[in-house]
């Protein structure tokens, strides 16, 4: 496999100081986690405003190898358990976030689309996102919502076609084009026979 298709992942913090959930931490181990610590709040910071995974799409090739090496020198360093390369390599990967938003910038490059279309359904409202990737911005400004991407509706109506329920709504479909479906719960009627 080609290195240059592999995205570096990116560490998730584990707040190793915690005894209750990371019991017998290391110094060093816990050290390198409170390193990468800054890392992990810019990157949060930079999905917000271009959204998940987007920014080393934005900038040149260039820069986004330098990130990437960035990025797999920092991995190793956590990997190592080497504090003092740790702190190095975050420092490095901060410089990193902050060049790329900058050359994003200058780029006028757009940022993921924040776009969505809200349904209420039994009261209870609904956003299908155009860009999914970000959700981390529509949610917060908009906590009240249940954020959906077209991909998950995509799913959840394939589904819904394999089974029986969905085998009637298409054969609705098909013999009244245009008729849509408005809901899925089944219905009583107990309306009087006129005779």
């Amino acid at each position: 496999m080609n290195k240059m298709n592999v995205r570096p992942r990116r560490p998730k913090r584990q707040k190793k100081a915690d005894r209750i959930l990371h019991s017998g931490q290391t110094k060093d181990q816990i050290v390198c986690d409170y390193a990468i610590a800054p890392t992990d709040e810019k990157a949060r910071e930079m999905e917000e405003k271009w959204g998940i995974d987007v920014l080393p799409e934005l900038v040149s090739v260039e820069t986004a190898v330098k990130f990437g090496s960035a990025m797999a020198k920092m991995n190793a360093a956590i990997d190592a358990n080497d504090p003092e390369e740790c702190k190095v390599r975050a420092e490095v990967v901060l410089r990193g976030w902050v060049a790329m938003d900058a050359e994003a910038e200058r780029n006028g490059a757009q940022r993921a689309s924040t776009d969505i279309w809200e349904f209420d359904i039994d009261d209870k409202p609904f956003a299908l996102m155009k860009d999914g990737r970000s959700w981390q911005k529509i949610k917060k400004d908009r906590p009240d919502l249940e954020l959906l991407t077209i991909r998950e509706v995509i799913l959840a109506y394939r589904l819904l076609r394999e089974n029986k329920l969905g085998l009637f709504e298409k054969s609705v479909k098909e013999s009244f084009p245009g008729a849509e479906m408005i809901d899925l719960h089944g219905k009583s009627f107990d309306d009087p026979i006129p005779f």
